[in-house]
């Protein structure tokens, strides 16, 4: 009640713009940092400015607390001393945010709300569905998962199955358990070999601003995964591991540097 209206860009849905903005702007706080002229330094900062401004207008609250969480990340990596700092800011801002905004904040938790409420029909389905073919799943793709429910009619929400709403039901409803395991596993493996990589002594300032990015950029997703399914729009896919081989790439400069610095001292 009170929302003005949910912008989407050209990507057709407001979560799905949400979640574009939550894999790119650590990204865009990396340049930032990493901008050696104060006048590209302004440039990002104003594509940061308007692409928070957006973020908020989305109104998609799995995204903003993905993109709460990427900001603790991201901070955390880069300099752990601003954390208090961050706190401040952060108590600050949700003073400062417009009622719209704060009261949908407010409906996280609130089961009775229809946009959260018709999500439980979709999350039952994928349970049944995951008793019955847990290991194997029903193939790749959105269109076998809805097939296979629908033949074994385990859907009875008032709308009609498209996916799961959450990206880790989805892997497993398309891939079974070997392909989520794969997927949490490899995306823990990044994240874990990037938090490595940027407390190095010898990473250069660019290299680790991209991990640090990347690795927040992804995590965020990942909470926001929980209650929307990242992949169901090809270009949000594309974007999500656009990042991740950004981190990759970036662990793998780090450790040449690292190696290269280590036989040095030798």
């Amino acid at each position: 009640a009170g929302m003005p209206g949910r912008v989407y860009s050209i990507f057709d849905n407001p979560n799905t713009f949400a979640q574009v903005l939550l894999l790119l702007l650590p990204l865009v706080l990396a340049l930032i940092i990493t901008a050696r002229r104060w006048q590209w330094k302004v440039v990002c900062a104003g594509i940061f400015c308007v692409g928070g401004m957006a973020m908020a207008m989305t109104y998609s609250r799995a995204s903003w607390v993905g993109l709460a969480l990427a900001a603790v990340v991201f901070v955390i990596l880069w300099n752990s001393k601003l954390i208090p700092l961050g706190i401040v800011v952060a108590l600050l801002g949700l003073a400062l945010l417009p009622d719209t905004v704060f009261h949908r904040i407010l409906t996280i938790f609130n089961t009775s709300d229809t946009s959260t409420s018709s999500r439980f029909p979709l999350y039952r389905a994928a349970a049944a569905f995951l008793q019955q073919r847990p290991v194997l799943g029903a193939g790749l793709g959105s269109d076998a998962v809805r097939q296979s429910i629908s033949d074994l009619n385990l859907f009875h929400g008032k709308d009609h199955f498209v996916h799961c709403h959450n990206i880790y039901l989805q892997v497993w409803c398309e891939t079974g358990l070997v392909g989520l395991i794969s997927f949490v596993g490899g995306i823990l493996w990044t994240v874990k070999q990037g938090a490595k990589a940027v407390f190095h002594k010898q990473c250069d300032l660019v290299v680790r601003m991209a991990v640090i990015g990347g690795v927040s950029a992804l995590l965020g997703g990942l909470l926001c995964g929980m209650a929307d399914y990242l992949w169901n729009y090809p270009r949000v896919m594309l974007i999500f591991w656009f990042v991740c081989a950004l981190a990759l790439a970036g662990i793998r400069l780090a450790g040449q540097e690292n190696r290269a610095g280590e036989s040095k001292e030798t």
